[in-house]
């Protein structure tokens, strides 16, 4: 329980004082959705533990931090990640890499692409992926909401 404690207080130290973790939808969003377990936070080379084999894409394109949270009802889950890039310019450079050949839309953040599996956007310089596992009307509705508010607070801290 200690070296659990002592973990996390310094992971939350690497991180900073910056709003990512403030900015993840709490519970009931959507409705009868809830977190499940704690936020993950990653800075610099953590995100190795995390996106094995892909994080060298994020680092080469100015990686500062992520932070992941699960949503669930029942047996259904959604995961949040909110990539932080140290500019804009590096998250629009992920986003290009990862939708190539995909159309980009903007029913969410300023660029996005969305399949019944996934809904990922753009936003300054946050790069927001968020992924069901099962292809169902209520997951999907679940994606659309959290990346609503995922959204709308970015653009928030944007100002």
């Amino acid at each position: 329980m200690l070296m659990r404690l002592l973990w996390a207080t310094a992971l939350l130290l690497a991180v900073g004082n910056a709003p990512l973790p403030t900015l993840l939808p709490g519970d009931g969003v959507p409705p009868g959705w809830t977190r499940r377990g704690e936020a993950r936070l990653f800075a610099g080379a953590e995100l190795y533990r995390h996106v094995n084999g892909g994080a060298e894409l994020y680092h080469r394109n100015g990686f500062d931090r992520l932070a992941v949270q699960d949503y669930a009802r029942d047996a259904r889950e959604v995961r949040l990640e909110v990539y932080q890039m140290k500019a804009a310019a590096g998250a629009a450079a992920v986003f290009a890499e990862i939708t190539a050949g995909m159309p980009a839309l903007t029913h969410v953040g300023t660029a996005c692409v969305l399949d019944d599996y996934q809904v990922l956007f753009l936003r300054g310089d946050f790069l927001v992926s968020l992924t069901t596992y099962e292809k169902s009307a209520e997951a999907a509705a679940a994606m659309a909401a959290l990346a609503a508010q995922i959204d709308a607070a970015l653009a928030a801290s944007a100002l």
